[in-house]
């Protein structure tokens, strides 16, 4: 059950800085997810090694550097007897296979299924495969061993957490669109779907943008969000935040536009205090 929040906490998630989050190259740009691989490459031009991410054993040598995008890959590490696939092998520059450490490449792995759950996963012909790879990777986590467990980006609370706190809430991540076309959103629990939404339909939020004097709902939308994170996270929104919001939440706006978004709540009071309630830390509780 939620508790309710004093007006003062809820102000403290709009002062003070935050950090930035740092993507994951721990290699630079000599290895990276097979299914990252494309034209523009610098492992198009070297001997590559495809390594498991668990154990790091190199189970496939490209001599000649990798053939540009990998379509198809279908190989075993014999060492810990789990077939790989594009989305879960790592391409390695094979000068460094004696450095690269078999923890580092699990981490590299997850933040990929990450970020591809999270932007949402569809085919060639834009039909949704979220899902689908939702129950595969969690099919390849339990073969490795690993705790790996799909997550709201925004609430952070697992799949099983979000079951078990709420029926109504349920497990599955829903697809929020920023944009139809091009289709550009993020998956979140409905939980946070609604929150960020201030739990009403588009069409009166539509009206509400109108009123307050932002070109649409979206403007309103992110803001929600940026505050929402700033309570799960425990760092206030700042002038540092916009490009991690941006880049964690595949926003269509840049960061720019976002910084001015959270600067017009910063600046005006009685703007802010429209955004503030105790919605936005629902559910939170349950997750510390």
């Amino acid at each position: 059950m939620t508790q309710t929040t004093p007006t003062a906490a809820l102000d403290d998630l709009v002062d003070g800085t935050t950090r930035t989050r740092s993507i994951e190259q721990p290699y630079g740009d000599r290895a990276q997810v097979l299914s990252q691989a494309d034209e523009q490459s610098p492992l198009l031009d070297v001997p590559v090694a495809i390594c498991c991410p668990n154990c790091s054993e190199a189970v496939t040598l490209y001599e000649r550097g990798l053939p540009g995008v990998v379509p198809y890959f279908d190989a075993a590490c014999t060492q810990c007897d789990v077939d790989l696939r594009t989305w879960c092998a790592v391409a390695v520059d094979a000068a460094y296979l004696q450095i690269v450490e078999p923890a580092t490449l699990t981490t590299m792995v997850q933040q990929f299924w990450d970020d591809w759950l999270w932007s949402g996963i569809t085919n060639s012909k834009g039909e949704p495969r979220t899902d689908e790879y939702t129950d595969r990777f969690a099919t390849k986590t339990a073969a490795f061993g690993w705790d790996w467990e799909v997550t709201c980006p925004l609430c952070r609370r697992t799949r099983t957490a979000l079951e078990r706190n709420s029926a109504l809430v349920g497990g599955n991540l829903d697809y929020h669109h920023w944009s139809h076309d091009p289709d550009q959103g993020v998956c979140l629990c409905r939980e946070c779907h609604n929150i960020i939404g201030f739990d009403t339909y588009d069409t009166e939020l539509e009206e509400r943008a109108a009123a307050w004097g932002f070109d649409s709902r979206h403007g309103l939308q992110v803001i929600r969000l940026a505050l929402r994170d700033a309570a799960v996270t425990g760092q206030p929104v700042g002038p540092r935040s916009a490009t991690a919001l941006v880049n964690r939440y595949n926003l269509l706006h840049s960061p720019e536009r976002v910084q001015q978004l959270l600067e017009s709540i910063s600046e005006d009071e009685a703007l802010r205090e429209r955004f503030l309630d105790e919605r936005l830390v629902a559910g939170i509780e349950a997750n510390c």
